[in-house]
């Protein structure tokens, strides 16, 4: 049977299946401990300052700034003390924002809609940013809490300082173990590359096991050019990543499994020497001009990718018109019921909204289920918060540091853990009563996932599949133009180099952009046949690029 073309008009079969959303998930190289040992550091030493001067009530808007201790930790030292800063102003930026606009406006629909705005901003610049987990979700509903709180322009200033005071607090909390431990993303980025080399072994002809090895190959050289290492540790750790590329291109011949896995192991102990480079000191010579040469053509959508995803017209536009769409039907319905809170409902249907349509169904029944059993945990765990303010701090960061390790795992669970966490700190203020918040928030949330259900399927994306079918004609470029650096006389040691690293950048976009073009339901599919016939042939000329004597 001839293979289809990729413009031809077969529509997505959808599934919705529900049970398989709420299964857990194995993360075995998730650096949870991190996030959760930052977050509550950085958010307990603000409020304990609070405490001694007797304002606990404003320990909302240090938590505020405290709570980017979550991001970033998937970064080398030098990119993270910018990214992070970065980061830290936006959210102090958009907390101000936020405080202004409760002061200003009076309107409950005037809010509503700066908090739509606010809320699709930044879920598309999250999403295109390299800040990591936990997303936008975060960022979300601390802006739009803030803007649903009573606020006076008298206190503006004071509270949007104290956000200041708890982001550069979080700042130094997220620094502190780069004084130690000065390349651990960096180890533990090439670690995993290693890991999935050897699982190529254990399955050299496995699409998934092809496919994972190159997405680990393709984010570890991310965070290798991020680095601020000294060039001698920086180009053993890229040896180990350029061993790992040829292990995808001949994984029968290259390397050793079980090598592999004690070499990851002994790179992800964060300490210690980096183990002996597989390289000669010519082949870790080309890697060098390779990186210069990249650096030096990297395209403005890769220098510049929240600017680039915020442009009108661009492939993030139906992404942001859903979360806009979706999060102002949900407050707006919201306030109409008479619920006191809509910012939960704004909250709710942009966390459900995912870059497609498989994604955001998975998420809809584990956020309301998961809110349905966490209002009850909200429910046995008030009466020992409310017993003193100090109790409902403790709690509240106990719960930002459980959530680290399951959310990512099992987002059901995580979600019963979310719930009472964020109804914990909407009382910082002032206690409020048990029955009226869990009523308000049940209702939100039945509100804002049928909402953001309803945009994501009504605003139809079409760039998904365009992307997958650029990417597809790139990769075919890339593998014509590979095949016949490998078969030119004499070869060019940096030409094979950076050939090989563009084929494994370019399988790694590509599979990404077909599982989320593949996830797009009411959308024309992409002939999978095509997809991988292209693959195969960039595999084929890596194996070429392998051959050809360095």
């Amino acid at each position: 049977m001839p293979r289809r073309p990729l413009t031809e008009a077969i529509r997505i079969r959808p599934r919705f299946e529900i049970l398989p959303t709420l299964r857990s998930q194995r993360l075995p190289h998730d650096v949870w401990f991190e996030r959760s040992t930052s977050i509550v550091i950085a958010g307990a030493l603000p409020i304990l300052a609070l405490a001694l001067l007797g304002r606990i009530d404003l320990a909302s808007y240090t938590l505020v700034g405290s709570m980017t201790a979550l991001f970033t930790h998937g970064h080398p030292a030098r990119q993270r003390a910018r990214t992070l800063a970065l980061f830290s102003l936006a959210v102090i930026t958009g907390s101000a924002v936020s405080l202004a606009a409760a002061a200003a406006l009076d309107s409950t629909y005037a809010l509503i809609a700066v908090a739509c705005t606010l809320a699709a901003v930044t879920k598309v610049a999250i999403e295109a940013s390299r800040v990591g987990p936990p997303g936008a979700v975060i960022p979300i509903f601390l802006f739009s809490g803030l803007m649903f709180a009573p606020q006076s322009w008298a206190d503006v200033p004071l509270h949007v300082a104290l956000v200041a005071v708890g982001a550069a607090t979080a700042w130094v909390v997220v620094m502190t173990p780069f004084l130690w431990r000065p390349c651990a993303p960096e180890r533990r980025a090439v670690a995993t590359a290693l890991a999935a080399a050897a699982d190529l072994h254990d399955d050299p002809d496995g699409p998934r096991a092809q496919g994972a090895l190159a997405a680990a190959i393709h984010d570890a050289w991310s965070c290798l050019g991020g680095s601020g290492a000294d060039l001698d540790t920086r180009r053993d750790l890229e040896s180990h990543l350029v061993a790992a590329e040829r292990v995808l291109a001949a994984p029968r011949v290259r390397g050793d499994a079980a090598e592999a896995r004690a070499q990851a192991r002994q790179l992800r102990r964060s300490s210690g020497p980096i183990p002996p480079s597989p390289l000669t000191d010519d082949e870790r010579a080309q890697i060098d001009g390779v990186r210069i040469a990249e650096h030096a053509a990297a395209p403005f959508a890769s220098r510049h990718p929240i600017l680039a995803a915020l442009r009108p017209g661009s492939a993030a536009t139906p992404f942001f018109l859903r979360v806009l769409i979706g999060c102002a039907l949900a407050a707006s319905l919201s306030h109409l019921l008479g619920v006191g809170r809509p910012y939960w409902a704004i909250v709710t249907a942009a966390s459900l909204i995912q870059p497609n349509l498989l994604l955001t169904w998975r998420r809809a029944p584990q956020r309301t289920l998961g809110t349905v059993v966490g209002v009850g945990v909200f429910a046995l765990l008030a009466p020992v918060a409310h017993l003193h303010p100090l109790l409902l701090v403790a709690l509240v960061l106990a719960l930002n540091g459980i959530v680290e390790f399951v959310l990512p795992r099992n987002y059901f669970l995580g979600q019963a853990l979310v719930t009472p966490m964020a109804l914990f700190i909407s009382e910082f203020a002032a206690v409020q009563p048990v029955a009226e918040l869990t009523i308000d928030r049940l209702l939100d949330t039945v509100i804002g996932a049928a909402c953001g259900l309803l945009a994501a399927f009504a605003i139809r994306n079409g760039h998904a599949r365009r992307r997958t079918k650029d990417l597809t004609e790139d990769l075919a470029r890339r593998a014509n133009d590979a095949r016949a650096i490998a078969a030119a006389s004499p070869r060019a040691p940096e030409r094979v180099e950076a050939a090989r690293r563009g084929l494994v950048a370019g399988l790694a976009r590509l599979r990404q952009a077909f599982h989320q073009a593949d996830g797009e339901w009411w959308a024309h599919s992409v002939d999978e046949a095509s997809v991988v016939a292209v693959e195969s042939r960039a595999h084929r000329a890596l194996a070429a690029l392998e051959e050809a004597p360095r």
